[in-house]
């Protein structure tokens, strides 16, 4: 290895320039490396030939020969040249005539590899500097070129252009007079072109179209453009052409800041007025939504934020294709955690919350908003025997047009022990006492009347749980394990009283989840009271290849019937349903079967299954739940399913669908086909829904997208 600059300046002196004509740093040497290197003094000329390799900074260059003259700094290499540069480009050629800083010259028979695989060639190229590059007659194409039997194919599609320019700087790739072929042959021309080059920043430009077509909207074409404000923010706009509706105009920004970040998106649209039936009206309307979602760091431990959505009407959201959702709810929050102290658990929360109901039953004026409400959760240090204290505290102010409406301040106080014996008895005791104050108005009581007033209660509780696991070790690496659980709680009757409404208690569920819980329901307003024991059996099968095989069976018995919380059909009952759940993780099968079982004779009462299965080229999964004189949720039972099957390396078919069973409906179905290689995808989706909800008709909606890799 000859360092070839150093050797250079002892017989003369060498012009260093970059591409814009500055002078290159003594830093960057220029590194040459040849089976054989001759100098000539008298023409001022290096000759290396064999193996030539020279390197400057990140920049290589290889031939089998190459001269460099002083006196003009030019290089010249010849035979297999290749050049790649510090963007991780390669160009090859048979011969290049270059500037001595190798950031400018001539190259005839241009070859280029990008460094995302992407590939040009050109008759001749020109590197007028570092960073730009002209070609003429050029081909690109970012396609994999396949070989048969030595030849090479034409790719998948490719661009052929009169005039490129490849601007690094700008990171963007111009073309002039190009045109798009496909298989070979030519699909589009344009008189310009440009995409952005491999690994730029954000570029603005159009992104991939979208075709569809449906019953409500008719033919459906999306144009997304892409626009860059700055490093910080973009802007996307999509212009949606439908040939019943008109024009939507939908868009989203987004923006970086230094403490958090923003999102807003929405439609707008100005079709034909509707009446409440979704019969066309006279007129106009104005139709669409917005959303906006942002949090931002306040300080180390403290966070603030909103998610807003809203829409102009109950089902715009969904014959649009926007969203299925049947209840938006926006929220503005400060959170706060206590980070900074270790050991410390206290976490405040002040949020406000506003709902908007989208279905035909939904009642606007009886529809609620919460604001404020206030969160706060303190628990303490690890003191003696390992003790810790808790201090719970809730504030929410609930107000509507029409209705209940409610505020509300619950604490809760409570000290807990656990213990571990010296056998492996796992022991923890609760203490807990809460109190609720309410002000309420308009609250409908079982006689008629309506109550207006303060109320409240006092709850004292005490709770303690016991778990005794046992493992057994097998030979070949597997384990046993099986724990029996216990949990215990008592707390005086008549917790419920019904001057409180029930606003956030209304949906009780028992379920595995929740059966060793010492207070069932997931909101303030309603309580568990009296005494109550929940039991059951835990197990795991754990295989030495990490597959497992685990399940859980239990039973839960209270003192006293209380019907505000379900755990069987019969009210009336002491003895609860059995509930538990069995999972099963075993490649390439993964199963999770939930279920509720009758507890005189295990007839089903909730089943509940989740499966995957995951085999070479096949994934399917499914979900089945079935619900036998559901106290809340009545009966129920569907089914719905996802197969995707790779039928190829790059060919992918799936399909997917939900039935409700039970009353032999299916609300949806779809499949489709996909395309993935290196430089193109595409799917077409066709899908029905048979929904009927005024202004929606049941339709079948068809779908093309398609993407060409630096194009989109």
């Amino acid at each position: 290895m000859l360092p070839f600059q150093a050797y250079a300046q002892q017989q003369f002196e060498r012009p260093n320039f970059d591409g814009s004509g500055s002078s290159v740093s003594e830093d960057e040497p220029v590194v040459l490396s040849a089976d054989d290197v001759a100098y000539d003094q008298e023409s001022e000329e290096v000759v290396a030939t064999g193996n030539v390799e020279v390197v400057q900074g990140e920049t290589v260059l290889l031939a089998r020969e190459l001269s460099y003259d002083q006196k003009n700094g030019r290089v010249k290499a010849r035979g297999e040249v290749s050049l790649m540069d510090a963007g991780g480009h390669v160009v090859f050629a048979d011969e290049m005539e270059l500037r001595d800083d190798m950031s400018a010259g001539v190259i005839r028979h241009f070859r280029a590899r990008l460094a995302d695989g992407s590939l040009f060639a050109s008759t001749r190229g020109r590197k007028i500097n570092e960073q730009v590059t002209e070609l003429d007659r050029a081909v690109y194409s970012p396609c994999r070129v396949v070989c048969d039997d030595g030849e090479a194919k034409e790719p998948m599609w490719q661009l052929k252009a009169e005039r490129v320019r490849i601007d690094e700087a700008a990171q963007e790739v111009i073309y002039n007079d190009v045109q798009l072929e496909a298989f070979g042959l030519p699909v589009f021309y344009s008189p310009y072109l440009s995409h952005a080059t491999p690994g730029a920043d954000n570029k603005s430009g159009f992104l991939t179209p979208e075709l569809q077509a449906n019953g409500n909207l008719g033919t459906v074409v999306k144009t997304p453009y892409y626009y860059v404000i700055g490093q910080d923010q973009d802007l996307t706009l999509t212009p949606y052409f439908t040939t019943q509706e008109g024009l939507v105009m939908a868009g989203e920004y987004r923006q970086q800041f230094d403490s958090g970040s923003l999102i807003t998106d929405g439609s707008i649209t100005r079709p034909k007025d509707r009446n409440a039936l979704g019969f066309v009206d006279n007129g106009n309307e104005i139709r669409g939504h917005f959303n906006a979602k942002g949090q931002f760091v306040y300080d180390e431990d403290t966070d603030v934020g909103f998610d807003v959505r809203r829409t102009t009407d109950d089902t715009y959201l969904r014959r649009y294709k926007f969203s299925q959702d049947t209840q938006l709810t926006s929220r503005a929050f400060v959170e706060h955690y206590n980070l900074t102290q270790p050991g410390d658990r206290s976490f405040l929360r002040a949020q406000a919350l506003a709902f908007q109901g989208l279905t035909a039953q939904d009642d606007s004026a009886r529809i609620p908003t919460v604001l404020p409400q206030v969160d706060m959760m303190y628990e303490s240090d690890p003191g003696r025997y390992n003790t810790r204290t808790m201090l719970t505290a809730n504030a929410t102010v609930l107000a509507r047009d029409e209705g209940p409406k409610s505020r509300r301040l619950s604490m809760t106080g409570g000290w807990k022990l656990p213990y571990i014996t010296a056998d492996g008895q796992i022991l923890e005791v609760q203490t807990r006492l809460r109190g609720d104050v309410y002000s309420v108005e308009d609250v409908a009581l079982a006689d008629g009347r309506q109550f207006e007033g303060t109320t409240g209660r006092m709850i004292p509780e005490v709770s303690a749980s016991w778990r005794y696991p046992f493992i057994n070790r097998l030979e070949g690496g597997q384990s046993v394990l099986l724990e029996p659980v216990v949990a215990m709680a008592a707390s005086p009757l008549g917790g419920n009283p019904e001057k409180i409404p029930n606003e956030d208690s209304r949906v009780p569920e028992f379920t595995d989840t929740n059966l060793f819980d010492a207070n069932r329901f997931t909101g303030y307003d309603r309580v568990e009271t009296g005494p109550r024991v929940s039991y059951g059996l835990r197990s795991q099968l754990q295989f030495a290849d990490g597959a497992a095989i685990h399940g859980l069976l239990g039973q839960h018995w209270r003192a006293e019937t209380d019907r505000n919380f379900p755990f069987s059909n019969n009210l009336n009952d002491h003895l609860s349903d059995y509930v538990g759940k069995v999972g099963v993780d075993l490649a390439p099968f993964t199963v999770a079967y939930r279920f509720r079982l009758d507890r005189e004779n295990f007839s089903p009462q909730r089943n509940e299954v989740d499966a995957t299965m995951t085999y070479d080229r096949v994934t399917l999964s499914g979900n089945y739940l079935m619900l036998s004189n559901d106290p809340i949720l009545a009966n129920k039972e569907e089914i719905s399913g996802t197969a995707v099957v790779g039928l190829s390396d790059e060919w992918q078919w799936f399909v997917t669908s939900r039935r409700d069973i039970e009353t032999s409906f299916t609300p949806a179905a779809s499949t489709g086909i996909t395309f993935k290689n290196e430089c193109t995808y595409f799917t077409t989706m066709i899908g029905r829904e048979f929904t009927r909800d005024r202004d929606i008709e049941p339709t079948t909606t068809f779908l093309f997208r398609i993407a060409l890799k630096n194009l989109e």
